[in-house]
């Protein structure tokens, strides 16, 4: 019993929690106000009887958990290892070392833990001393006198010894366990608690070095090797003790023989902790390629619609494919040294016993029952320790150790204030409290009200004032729920616009002394601009010093000093502004995307999931084969049952061979196994991953980063190790029990009597337990997501949070995320408990019964047949208990196949290729058509464009403009259909809708607004498909002036990048995005507000690269800086998804009523005179390029028709080239 109790408690470590207090009792409340008593000696468990009761009638929901404890907070733990922590680096410092954490966890912790070891001390006593009683009843029956009543008293007291230690060791193995399962929860909580802690304190420098990815890595699997290394690590001192107790009883039993099968124990030990080893030595390998694998996954998801666009999603999976088999490389290594492990284990006590009878009859004894049972009962209690418990003790310490060595973590003005970066030189002082809006708008999961406040309370007047200040009021009025909407994660479903004003929001209603405003102008339209830099900058704000990094010059004649950097000029405003504001009922809004709940499952885990996870694996002759190889493997173990030691001599041989048998079998049983489970874990990621870049991108505008790393995270972690393990012991316990079922009807049939009622009340207890088990999994599941949610969000919003100086909350925050997972966590491992608390005690009595009715039977059995009966009483009861929780086990393992195997049935965008292709050279001319195009993002919702019929003509230049939420990104969407419109788009005659989406998105470039680098060399962020070459990127990067930036890198175009880019500025990295484009070669480019966030030299360039780069290109610009596309051929105005305009600029000037003249008026007087002018000097241009180009050019030709007229006339030829002179002078001064 205690074998497959430890097997379970290994397998299922990373989701368990328990109790430590021996002798308190903590009411326990539900969110539904449902009280009960939890007994923290983790033995009195009906607390749990109304969930059950629950969970049985109906689906759990988060409100039906218990709250946590507070002894358990995440915040208390956290503090109190923190503390330790503090500590150690004073000391360190002292002794002039490096802090080691290993230090303060034994601080911290050994006290508690020590206390524990007295419980699995008395209990392998117990295991010790069983076999003892076991032997001495059965010599009562090898010397049976009816007459001798005082033997049969001795035998009764016996009988009782050996029922009482069952009873035993049952309390003690669930106290023992359920004590050392809550350390290492708690160790597990503390370091989360100090790694999110330590991640908020990362400056921008050491922030470069550490990918989300790796903390992502740190908070789903290495915290984890804390609750599995405290269920193991006291069987380091356990076991050489026990060890030596049971030595001395088999010498008392069989004298020197035992030697030999101590020998054998002694031989596998130091083989298994070198499997040990060599496991910790894979894990940390695996770890590291865990590590790139999700952080390429944060930047796939997070880049995911920049990578649908430049069609990248094969170079993307080719990479975390390359990435995957590295790593699942060594996960495969690490099962196969699992299965040799387990498959030792299996056949350690077969070989053990072989040998040791070999020599004990080789050396003249004769073997008796007694001592055949006890012998092989005292084998298997020190065999567990020392094969099982001792090596996986120090496969755990290494692991932890590995784990512990991962967690140790030792715009450029505005960056230096707020304390970002270390000035080389000087001092920054300010006096006051800063608050801060960022240059790319950061906007945490939750509603907009929360994004606002930002943890302020709310004063109704002042957040009206806000609103109304930030262009948010009617926005507000349009969503549904107003500003209690739930927003995405980093603010996906909503518009840049609406994100930069939250944003600004947010800032202003700190009501700080200082206002560090980082462009946040440069996001929304030219009207929008002016009604937050008039109504908010320059007015709710005036009272206060605001320092205004702005790249639109317009705004600095409303400024106190004027500051210019190097290539950066920076204003700081502190007077009220000017005219009135434009009224905010003009502002366009886009619909938002509500963000969905994480789905979760109902019922039972269906035949067809698990035919999906073995399938995933191999085909159907290696899983026909996997059948066969289980079926010899235990059938040489059916042949091979203590007995057959009465008859040795004439058995011998047969024992030769079956134990030859039972080792190859059962280790290759256990490779193939492995084998096929890992492969199964191996597709099945793929399949997800796949699913996953072909989704399409609102999937991702409704699912929060966390819940999507969650997934590829700790559900593929399970699927990788703990699955395949669990479902391995489950297969050979099960046919174990089959096998010693048959075994023991062949000996005693009327041991049957009580199996089958055994076998009804276990199956019936299964089936209560999983109804509700299921459940708490799915939820232990869901509500881990939030906590990688809030990690990943936090550490995009690392400046805002530092300069609101919210640490603390958002802290609290991450707590409270870790203490609703906690609540689950926990009752997954008391529910299971519980269970497993059930199934012993009726195992308990079962042994009883068999005890006492050997007792009641003594006149009609024999010694051989009553030790076979106790001892398999004991092993089967064990094994079905065991068994039944290990199915339970597998089911509840198996809701992270059916959370992967979900994502791998994700609905997908149209076909990547079809089978109709245009030319090669398509398009050839550019030539773009919309005819009556209807766009919206998903099924059922609003419409974003609304009847759009243009024509973008070829080679033409053509700028888009409108307010925020006009629609101007929607159609550059559905001209690269991410998500299908409505009616007809077609490019050079070609309709887009009938080829394939990369056929489509590959011939058109876009510069988009967000400049997005990915993780890996330059090469590959210009090149992912390596079609050029060295000279073809080097003249990209000269073409855009970055050929100085990057030769001066270390390894030019081979320098590994950071993540997301952040070692190169923002206009650095557009300008990567252009080289991209001019890369492609392509004949339609899009340029979406490509220059919203870069200073006006890298604009400038920028457009002057356009031009000369793309002249003979189709250009569609969306800009809300109306110079970028003032001199366009044509402009196309949009509002509220409808064309209002579209025509030359000149044109559309001379229009004082039109949209397109307000929005230029809207820039500022002296904004407004330069833009007016240039459309005239272009108009002018013309004209006089016709008058000196084609006018003298037609009197040429004049001249030339008259000379040659004149030759076949011969007439004089003066006076009509004079004639002809006067013409053209007289045009060029009209």
């Amino acid at each position: 019993m205690a074998e497959v109790d430890a097997k379970f408690e290994s397998s299922s470590a990373s989701s368990k929690v328990g109790e430590d207090k021996c002798s308190e009792w903590t009411t326990v409340v539900s969110k539904t106000g449902t009280k009960g008593k939890l007994s923290q000696n983790g033995v009195e468990d009906t607390w749990l009887n109304p969930l059950f009761r629950i969970g049985y009638n109906r689906r759990l929901e988060e409100h039906d958990m218990y709250k946590v404890l507070p002894e358990d907070g995440s915040e208390r733990l956290g503090e109190d290892l923190q503390w330790y922590w503090d500590q150690e680096v004073q000391w360190a410092a002292k002794d002039l070392r490096t802090p080691r954490l290993t230090r303060v966890l034994i601080a911290c912790y050994w006290r508690s833990y020590s206390v524990i070891g007295i419980f699995t001390l008395i209990e392998e006593i117990i295991k010790v001393i069983q076999p003892v009683l076991l032997g001495k009843l059965i010599r009562y029956f090898e010397s049976y006198d009816p007459d001798n009543m005082d033997a049969l008293y001795e035998a009764c007291g016996y009988a009782a010894g050996v029922s009482l230690s069952t009873l035993g060791l049952a309390a003690l193995h669930h106290l023992y366990f359920y004590h050392v399962q809550r350390a290492g929860m708690k160790i597990r909580v503390a370091m989360c608690h100090m790694i999110y802690r330590k991640a908020l304190c990362l400056n921008s420098t050491a922030l470069g070095k550490t990918t989300t990815g790796q903390i992502v890595n740190l908070l789903s699997n290495d915290v984890n090797k804390f609750d599995e290394v405290t269920i193991f690590l006291h069987f380091l001192w356990v076991g050489p003790l026990q060890a030596a107790a049971v030595m001395v009883l088999l010498w008392y039993e069989i004298g020197p023989s035992c030697l030999a099968g101590m020998a054998v124990l002694v031989f596998l030990m130091p083989i298994q902790t070198l499997f040990g080893r060599l496991f910790s030595s894979f894990r940390g390998t695996t770890a590291a390629l865990t590590d790139n694998r999700i952080r390429t996954m944060n930047e796939v998801v997070s880049g995911i619609r920049i990578i649908k666009m430049y069609a990248w999603e094969k170079p993307f999976a080719a990479l975390v494919d390359e990435v995957r088999r590295k790593e699942i490389s060594k996960i495969m290594k690490s099962s196969y040294l699992r299965g040799l492990n387990m498959a030792s284990f299996f056949v350690a006590s077969k070989i053990i016993v072989f040998i040791t009878f070999t020599v004990y009859v080789l050396m003249g004894n004769r073997i008796s029952a007694s001592r055949v049972f006890v012998a092989v009962s005292l084998y298997g209690a020190v065999r567990l320790t020392v094969t099982l418990f001792f090596p996986n003790a120090v496969e755990k310490v290494s692991e932890a150790l590995i784990s512990i060595r991962r967690i140790k973590v030792n715009s450029s003005l505005l960056s230096t204030i707020l304390g970002e970066l270390t000035p080389d030189k000087g001092v920054v002082k300010f006096k006051g409290e800063l608050t801060y809006a960022s240059q790319q708008p950061w906007i945490f999961p939750g509603t907009i009200r929360s994004n606002i406040l930002f943890g302020k309370a709310l004063h109704p007047q002042k957040y009206e004032r806000v609103l109304r200040a930030c262009a948010l009021k009617r926005d507000m009025e349009l969503l549904p729920d107003g500003d209690l909407e739930v927003i995405g994660d980093r603010g996906a479903t909503l518009s840049g616009g609406q994100k930069a004003r939250v944003s600004l929001a947010r800032a202003v209603y700190q009501d700080a002394d200082i206002y560090l405003l980082d462009d946040p102008l440069s996001a929304v339209d030219a009207e929008v601009g002016k009604h937050l830099f008039e109504q908010c900058i320059c007015g709710l704000l005036r009272k206060k010093p605001r320092i205004l990094v702005t790249h639109q010059l317009q705004y600095l004649k409303a400024a106190d000093q004027i500051l210019v950097l190097k290539e950066v000029s920076v204003s700081v405003c502190m007077r009220t502004g000017g005219s009135n504001a434009v009224p905010y009922h003009l502002y366009s809004w886009v619909p938002v995307q509500h963000v969905l709940e994480e789905s979760r499952s109902e019922g039972t885990i269906g035949l067809h999931l698990y035919l999906k996870y073995f399938r995933a694996g191999a085909n159907v002759l290696v899983l026909l084969a996997l059948v066969f190889l289980n079926l010899l493997a235990h059938v040489s173990v059916l042949m091979y049952s203590p007995d057959v030691f009465v008859s040795f001599c004439t058995l011998f041989c047969l024992c030769i061979g079956l134990t030859g048998a039972t080792i190859v079998f059962g280790f290759l049983r256990s490779l193939v196994f492995f084998n096929v489970l890992v492969n199964s874990a191996q597709t099945l990621h793929n399949r997800m991953f796949t699913a996953i870049l072909r989704t399409p991108v609102r999937f991702f505008d409704i699912n929060p980063i966390g819940r999507i790393l969650n997934r590829f995270s700790k559900d593929i972690g399970y699927l990788d190790s703990l699955l395949p393990w669990t479902f391995v012991d489950f297969i050979q316990v099960f046919l174990q029990i089959l096998g010693v079922i048959i075994v023991a009807a062949a000996v005693i049939p009327w041991i049957l009597i009580p199996v089958v009622p055994l076998l009804v009340v276990f199956l019936f207890l299964r089936r209560y337990f999983l109804q509700t088990s299921r459940d708490i999994k799915r939820l232990e599941s869901t509500t881990r997501s939030p906590v990688f949610t809030h990690l990943s969000s936090s550490l995009q919003g690392l400046w805002t949070i530092r300069a609101f100086k919210a640490q603390q909350r958002f802290q609290q925050a991450f707590d409270a995320h870790q203490d609703l997972h906690s609540e689950a966590w926990f009752l997954f491992l008391t529910t299971s408990r519980w269970f497993a608390l059930r199934l012993d005690g009726i195992c308990s009595i079962f042994v009883t019964l068999t005890t006492f009715g050997c007792l009641f039977l003594r006149d009609d059995l024999k010694a051989g047949a009553v030790g076979l009966a106790l001892s398999y009483a004991v092993t089967l009861v064990g094994m079905f208990q065991w068994g039944v929780r290990q199915s339970a086990e597998v089911e509840n393992m198996m809701t992270s196949v059916e959370r992967v195997v979900e994502y791998t049935e994700l609905e997908s965008e149209a076909p990547w290729e079809t089978d109709k292709r245009p030319p090669p050279d398509w398009p050839r001319h550019g030539f773009i058509t919309f005819d009556q195009v209807n766009f919206s993002y998903y099924a059922d919702s609003p419409p974003v464009l609304k009847n759009i019929t243009a024509v973008f003509r070829s080679r033409e230049k053509v700028g888009i403009v409108g307010r925020t939420g006009a629609g101007k990104s929607s159609l550059i969407s559905a001209l690269f259909r991410l998500a299908e419109p409505d009616g007809r788009i077609s490019i050079d005659g070609v309709l887009t809708a009938e080829i394939g989406l990369h056929t489509l998105r590959q011939r058109i470039s876009i510069i988009p607004q967000d400049p997005v680098l990915f993780t890996g060399t330059m090469r590959k962020n210009l090149d992912p498909f390596s079609q050029h070459t060295d000279e073809d990127l080097w003249n990209a990067l000269g073409e855009v002036q970055l050929r100085t930036v990057v030769e001066e890198l270390p390894g030019r175009l081979e320098t590994m990048l950071a993540e997301s880019g952040s070692n190169f500025s923002v206009g650095q990295r557009q300008l990567v995005c252009l080289a991209r484009a001019i890369l492609r070669r392509n004949k339609i480019l899009i340029i979406d507000e490509a220059t919203a966030n870069v200073d006006p030299r890298t604009d400038g360039l920028i457009q002057q690269t356009i031009r000369e780069k793309f002249r003979e290109c189709t250009v569609l610009t969306i800009a809300h800086r109306l110079n970028t596309i003032i001199d366009c051929d044509r402009i196309l105005v949009l509002d509220a998804g409808r064309i209002q305009e579209y025509d030359e600029p000149y044109v559309l000037l001379q229009n004082q009523e039109g949209v397109f003249y307000q929005m230029v008026q809207q820039t500022g007087k002296a904004e407004a005179a330069s833009l007016m002018t240039i459309p005239e000097l272009g108009v002018y241009l013309i004209l006089w390029l016709t008058v000196f180009t084609c006018f003298p050019l037609c009197a040429c030709i004049r001249v030339a028709k008259i000379l040659e007229l004149d030759k076949r006339k011969n007439n004089s030829v003066s006076i009509a080239i004079l004639n002809e002179c006067f013409v053209c002078i007289k045009f060029i001064l009209l």
